[in-house]
């Protein structure tokens, strides 16, 4: 029986190299997010143009033989989940894995405490934990009917650090709500056979960035030397599919890019 694996914000940067390395790995994949098609991703903080879409990603995974649906879900709006879990259930009869990597990228995401209006702090806790609570909440509905599964949620180092600059509150603070989830859903159902894991890519270069920050993105890794977000898509297949991955399920952050490293496995 083929595994099935939903990934929030897919369209692009680590989200879309994540799809396509679980369509690799032989998941069906579920391509989640706003822009369906090709030129019309727009970044809502900034306002320009950003690379990617569903119907991209759909494509490249079926390319190179894999199965994927490509599904609209916007994480401000709870309809949008409801129909993306459905279009999955309906299609697949499953959910294996859940990848939460999409964000709701506004202004507050890097503006200061004085310039953040609440309606925009509203946005962005409701697009950065409340829904994608939501979501983590009904895919764990239909997990435990299937007797278990995977939850895999992308966090950042910013959000357990003292503050240094470069991403605002807005951005940080809903990510410290999220990285509790996992631990809740470990404590509680990890008898039930379900395993969460809450991962971050430490400063990985994306075609996002590139696109909105140009040369200016190489500024915000304070001189780090950036990963390629294909070794953060390659820990996250191991933890989606490996029989020991449950064992490194908890409470704390995992670096993505230096699991296999910090570890002492030799990924298959």
């Amino acid at each position: 029986m083929q595994r099935v694996a939903l990934v929030t914000g897919a369209t692009r940067g680590i989200g879309k190299v994540i799809a396509e390395a679980l369509g690799e790995a032989g998941f069906a994949v579920v391509v989640t997010g706003r822009t369906m098609a090709a030129g019309e991703g727009r970044h809502d903080g900034m306002g320009g143009p950003v690379p990617g879409s569903v119907e991209e990603t759909v494509a490249r995974i079926v390319a190179a033989g894999g199965v994927a649906l490509g599904v609209r879900l916007d994480l401000l709006d709870r309809d949008s989940i409801d129909a993306a879990l459905a279009a999955t259930t309906e299609r697949f009869g499953r959910l294996d894995v859940l990848v939460n990597n999409g964000i709701y990228q506004g202004p507050a995401v890097r503006q200061k405490i004085a310039e953040i209006s609440i309606d925009e702090a509203e946005r962005s806790t409701l697009g950065n934990f409340l829904n994608q609570f939501y979501l983590s909440q009904k895919a764990l509905d239909i997990m435990l009917l299937q007797g278990g599964g995977r939850m895999i949620f992308m966090s950042a180092l910013s959000s357990v650090q003292p503050t240094v600059g470069s991403s605002g509150l807005f951005y940080n603070a809903p990510k410290a709500a999220l990285n509790k989830i996992p631990d809740y859903l470990n404590f509680e159902h990890g008898k039930d056979g379900i395993s969460a894991f809450l991962i971050e890519p430490q400063f990985t270069m994306t075609d996002t960035l590139r696109a909105v920050l140009g040369d200016e993105a190489d500024k915000i890794g304070f001189g780090l030397t950036p990963y390629d977000p294909r070794e953060t898509a390659r820990t996250v297949v191991w933890l989606s599919g490996h029989p020991d991955a449950p064992a490194h399920a908890g409470p704390h952050v995992i670096n993505a890019p230096e699991f296999f490293r910090e570890n002492g496995i030799v990924p298959e």
